[in-house]
C-alpha cells in the first residue's frame, strides 16, 4: 500500500511542475510582448522564468481581488457605523453609538489590510514586470 501511494505521489508531483508549458500558458506569456520564437521552448531557464512570470501575475491578480474587496468592506462598514452613530445620536443608552463605532474601527482597520495589499500587488507587478524586460 506504501508503494501504491508513493507511486502515486510521484505521479502528481510531475504533473504540477513539468517542463512544459501548455498552450494557454504561451499565449499568456505572448500577451506580455514576449517573441516566443525567438527563445528554445526546452531551455530549462527560460521555461522556469516563464512559469515565474506567470505564477506572479497569478498571484498579482488575487491579491489585487481580495485588495478590492478588503476595500469594499471598509467603505460598507465605515459608512454604516457612521449611519448607526448619527441615527443614534440621542439615544441615552448609547448602543447604537457603541456598535457604529465598532463598525467604523472595523472598515478603518480593513482599509489598512486592504492598503498593503494593493502595495503587495504593485511589488509582485515589479517583479513581473523585470523578468518580462529580460526576454524582451
Amino acid at each position: 500500500m506504501k508503494y501504491i501511494l508513493l507511486i502515486l505521489l510521484i505521479l502528481v508531483s510531475f504533473e504540477n511542475y513539468s517542463q512544459i508549458l501548455k498552450e494557454k500558458e504561451l499565449n499568456k506569456i505572448a500577451t506580455f510582448g514576449i517573441e516566443l520564437t525567438n527563445y528554445n521552448l526546452n531551455e530549462k531557464r527560460v521555461i522556469n522564468d516563464w512559469n515565474l512570470i506567470i505564477d506572479k501575475d497569478r498571484k498579482r491578480k488575487i491579491t489585487k481581488t481580495t485588495a478590492i474587496i478588503f476595500t469594499s468592506l471598509s467603505i460598507l462598514s465605515t459608512t454604516f457605523g457612521a449611519k448607526l452613530i448619527s441615527n443614534n445620536k440621542d439615544s441615552e443608552e448609547g448602543v447604537g453609538q457603541s456598535i457604529g463605532t465598532i463598525f467604523i474601527a472595523g472598515g478603518v482597520a480593513s482599509a489598512g489590510i486592504s492598503i498593503h495589499l494593493f502595495n503587495f500587488t504593485s511589488k509582485r507587478k515589479k517583479e513581473r514586470n523585470k523578468l518580462i524586460e529580460l526576454y524582451k
